[in-house]
């Protein structure tokens, strides 16, 4: 049997793994960091589970794409999205 070389996908924070360490008996000779540079509204919609449209608005200073392909850079976009909605008036009395 050969040595094969194998993908492994992890999506969250950086993964607490370093060069020359071993995953179930196999080593870890490299890692790359293999996110998009620019993600489209669609996919940032089913990330924050928002819609296309309220992305489009919220992100419309960031856009890099043209006017009708709305390109966003996702650490700019996080930082937008995950600020919530700013409530505004008296609390309810229930």
């Amino acid at each position: 049997m050969g040595v094969g070389i194998y993908a492994i996908t992890v999506q969250g924070e950086a993964p607490a793994l370093h060069v020359g360490a071993e995953i179930g008996g196999a080593k870890v000779i490299s890692i790359k960091d293999i996110s998009p540079q620019l993600v489209s509204a669609a996919y940032l919609s089913k990330q924050y589970n928002l819609d296309v449209k309220t992305i489009r608005s919220r992100l419309l200073p960031i856009n890099k794409g043209t006017p009708n392909k709305h390109l966003y850079n996702p650490e700019e976009a996080e930082r937008i999205l995950s600020l919530g909605k700013q409530k505004t008036g008296r609390k309810r009395v229930n």
